[in-house]
C-alpha cells in the first residue's frame, strides 16, 4: 500500500474509533490481570495463613494452589475473550477502514491524468528521445 493509503487510514474516523475500542478493551483486561495477580501476591505476603489453609475439610488442596490454578485458567479465558473480539469486531472494522482507504485511492488515481507510456519515459530518462 502506498503512503497515501496509510494517511487515509489514519485520518479515517472509523480507524480512530477502532484504536480507541481496542485500547480500552486491552487496558481493561490488563487491569483485571494486574489486580488479580497482585491480590494473590499481597495475600501471600500479608495473610499466609489464608493461603495455606485447605479449600475444605480433609482436602489436600490449599487455597493458594487453588487461587493460582484459577488465575491460570481465568487469564486464558480473558485471552480468549480478547481474541474473539479481535477476530470478530476488530477485524471487520479493520477491513472496512482499509477498503475505504483503498477505494478512495483508486478513485483519486482515476481522476489523475494518465501517465506517459513506459517506453517514452525510459527514452526520456536515457536521453534517446532528442
Amino acid at each position: 500500500m502506498s503512503e497515501a493509503v496509510y494517511a487515509r487510514i489514519r485520518a479515517n474516523p472509523k480507524f480512530v474509533q477502532l484504536v480507541e475500542r481496542r485500547g480500552r478493551l486491552a487496558w481493561t483486561l490488563a487491569a483485571v490481570v494486574f489486580v488479580l495477580f497482585y491480590a494473590l501476591v499481597l495475600t501471600i505476603a500479608f495473610a499466609p495463613g489464608v493461603i495455606g489453609s485447605r479449600v475444605m475439610e480433609g482436602s489436600t488442596l490449599s487455597v493458594g494452589i487453588a487461587a493460582g490454578l484459577f488465575q491460570f485458567v481465568f487469564f486464558w479465558v480473558l485471552t480468549a475473550v480478547y481474541v474473539g473480539k479481535a477476530n470478530s469486531d476488530f477485524d471487520a472494522m479493520t477491513a472496512e477502514v482499509v477498503a475505504d482507504a483503498v477505494a478512495a485511492e483508486v478513485a483519486s488515481n482515476r481522476d489523475a491524468p494518465p501517465a506517459a507510456p513506459a517506453v517514452e519515459r525510459v527514452k526520456e530518462a536515457s536521453g534517446a528521445a532528442r
